[in-house]
């Protein structure tokens, strides 16, 4: 049966697991749920997702929601499709480091870049002023965890080690979003980071995603 993504183009999440379907061949369909409009809190979305969130996907009788678990799940699916996206089942030492990386995404990297969106991005296309103390926090606290990235990808070409993984399709979308707030990665202050910005978004997968939910 065929996989049905809801989700909308300019959720971040939802542009997350289209970068893991393009990069595993899956056709990208979106089944569009507007949150603009609150339409994820509402009958019958609110059904299949008990927290009114997006995205959700269907997988015949499966149902799965969380955009990073719903990455994991079809990175383990189509193991053998596509690029491959995580490590050898057994190999522990790279599973260790796989984990590593990916948690430093979640519990580091996004909580910190979300704040400088809802600040810098978010609240302003609601009409919401900035509350540009909050917002200068924010950005001193997700400079401090660039700094580090950038020190890391002096060492390494992708963000959980040499190979392109499902941690580079975790941060693409919010990367991408962080330069429409003005806090981008520019070749002067991050050039490692640039450099890998340049390697990740020149990938046909972000190429299609982009033009998928340009339209």
């Amino acid at each position: 049966m065929a996989i049905t993504l809801y989700g909308h183009k300019m959720s971040l999440c939802t542009r997350r697991v289209l970068v893991v379907m393009a990069e595993k061949g899956l056709d990208l369909e979106l089944e569009k749920v507007d949150f603009l409009t609150g339409e994820h809190k509402r009958p019958p979305y609110i059904e299949k997702h008990p927290f009114g969130v997006i995205p959700l996907l269907e997988d015949g009788s499966f149902t799965i929601f969380e955009s990073r678990a719903i990455a994991r799940y079809l990175a383990a699916k189509y193991q053998g499709q596509g690029t491959k996206l995580v490590p050898e089942n057994g190999d522990l030492t790279a599973w260790g480091t796989f984990e590593q990386w990916a948690s430093i995404e979640y519990s580091l990297f996004h909580v910190r870049a979300e704040q400088v969106l809802v600040q810098k991005l978010f609240n302003p296309s609601k009409g919401i002023a900035t509350d540009e103390e909050a917002a200068t926090a924010a950005v001193a606290r997700l400079r401090e965890t660039m700094d580090v990235l950038e020190n890391t990808l002096g060492r390494q070409n992708y963000m959980g080690g040499a190979e392109f993984t499902l941690i580079d399709t975790f941060y693409l979308p919010t990367v991408d979003y962080l330069h429409y707030a003005g806090e981008g990665l520019s070749q002067e202050k991050y050039p490692n980071l640039h450099a890998w910005w340049e390697r990740v978004t020149a990938r046909d997968s972000w190429k299609r995603v982009t033009a998928f939910t340009s339209g």
